[in-house]
């Protein structure tokens, strides 16, 4: 049996996808916290397996990059957030090749 969803927001809650959209309305920063949250949490986890920092920046802000435009996709976040984190993989990308450039 579905477990039972909001049913006095502005719209039928009948799905995740519809969640997701009352969870919008009611925090719009939700999802870009989401985001936050999930870089740091991914670049502690890749830190401990990846032998430096810029490895893990990397691997890091290349998920939160593919989370966001999915995200902009659906609506959830404004194109400014989307920009942001590809900015931050492409800043990711050069130190990655700053880091492992022979001196």
């Amino acid at each position: 049996m579905a477990p039972n969803l909001i049913t006095n927001a502005t719209n039928n809650v009948t799905g995740m996808y519809t969640l997701f959209q009352y969870v919008n309305e009611v925090a719009p920063n939700f999802f870009i916290l989401v985001l936050f949250g999930l870089l740091v949490i991914l670049f502690v986890i890749f830190r401990s397996r990846a032998d430096s920092n810029s490895k893990a920046f990397a691997a890091s802000s290349f998920f939160i990059m593919i989370l966001s435009i999915l995200f902009r996709t659906m609506g959830f976040i404004d194109n400014k957030w989307m920009y942001i984190s590809i900015t931050v993989m492409a800043g990711a990308v050069v130190w990655l090749h700053l880091d492992s450039s022979p001196s």
